[in-house]
């Protein structure tokens, strides 16, 4: 434990599972060399985020969530370059060591030693976990150098806060691990925040039909907005059927799941042509399994690929998607549903919960950096 004092900030601590937190005075230990104190301006709420408060996947409590931040530097320590007090930034959960084999080949989400985050502690000295190594639902955040991009001044803050995970996750997985190339056909399964990341991604990648399977009406309009050419309800209509009618008689070369439905998981391969690739962004609970038959994978040369946080690399894709937002070829403050004071965070995680919104954005009404 570090000896100095630190930092007091109000935080949403979650206690145990399933239950609501908590508003506590906790302490933030002062950065160490390679750390940077983040003033938190906005923080969304992923669906990883609930699947660790709801018990879908294990974790140890008491714990401070959330992992999508935009916020203001504060103060780095006496490594840390290239970041000066109020700069605005965007941390990401990748936190990297920069030295394992996984680094050196610029596989950053596959680092095999990343560098530890010191806890919080509440007001007795007890241990409290920084979800994630982020712990974004709190006032401020001390994160490793690695887990931090500059962006624009100019960024609205509840957007660029999309940049730490959900868009970060859903175009990466189109444009990095699916590769998706020009004129080729893509499904996505799921229309949430990620999904509509996703189907951005494949437009960006230049897939020529992009078909969106959604069973809310609402989000397979949204979804036309984001770039999908063809959209369809799978609950009411074979999707198999959708897709070999959006392309003229064939099955997808690209099939993203950007959901964590155990059904939609295990019926995706049915939609893939030959040679095509199931990509898996979507990361359901604990104990969900696929079933495949290995024969017809490897008998119609198929792949299944799984993507963590977009196989992204921070310094690469984060500068590239705020790039693509300021030339209008990336929507995200169309991806923000609502916000909420740090205060109503419970309403916001029910909001969540009820799979009607896209992003819901924790805000905080910070002084100056």
């Amino acid at each position: 434990m570090r000896e100095d004092s630190g930092t007091k900030i109000l935080a949403a601590v979650h206690r145990s599972v399933g239950h609501p937190a908590t508003l506590e005075t906790v302490n933030l230990a002062k950065p160490e060399d390679n750390e940077v104190r983040v003033l938190v301006d906005a923080c969304a709420i992923c669906h990883s985020d609930l699947m660790f408060i709801d018990g879908g996947w294990v974790t140890e409590f008491p714990t401070v969530f959330g992992h999508e931040i935009a916020g203001r530097v504060v103060e780095t320590g006496s490594s840390v370059t290239g970041l000066t007090a109020g700069t605005p930034v965007v941390v990401s959960l990748i936190a990297t060591c920069g030295q394992c084999l996984p680094c050196q080949q610029g596989h950053d989400v596959a680092c095999e030693n990343p560098p530890p985050s010191n806890p919080l502690t509440d007001a007795n000295n007890r241990t409290v976990t920084k979800g994630l190594n982020t712990g974004g639902f709190a006032e401020q955040v001390v994160v490793h150098r690695s887990q931090v991009v500059a962006v624009p001044p100019e960024m609205p803050a509840t957007s660029a806060s999309l940049l730490g995970c959900g868009v970060l996750t859903g175009v990466g997985a189109a444009r990095n691990t699916a590769n998706i190339q020009p004129g080729e056909t893509v499904a996505v399964v799921g229309c949430g925040g990620v999904g509509m990341g996703v189907i951005q991604g494949a437009q960006l990648a230049g897939a020529t039909v992009i078909v969106a399977l959604d069973p809310q009406a609402d989000k397979r309009s949204l979804a036309l907005t984001m770039g999908a050419t063809h959209t369809a309800d799978p609950l009411n209509q074979d999707p198999a059927e959708a897709i070999s009618q959006a392309t003229g008689g064939r099955l997808a070369d690209h099939v993203l799941l950007a959901t964590a439905a155990p059904t939609a998981l295990n019926s995706a391969l049915a939609l893939l042509a030959p040679m095509g690739a199931l990509t898996l962004v979507g990361m359901p609970a604990d104990g969900v399994t696929l079933t495949i038959d290995p024969s017809a994978l490897a008998g119609y040369n198929q792949r299944i690929l799984g993507s963590k946080m977009g196989t992204a690399r921070l310094n690469r894709d984060i500068p590239a998607l705020v790039a693509d937002y300021f030339a209008g070829h990336l929507k995200l403050d169309q991806l923000v549903s609502s916000t909420y004071p740090l205060e109503d965070l419970e309403q916001a995680l029910d909001e969540v919960r009820s799979g009607s919104a896209l992003r819901t954005v924790i805000v905080f009404n910070q002084p100056e950096a």
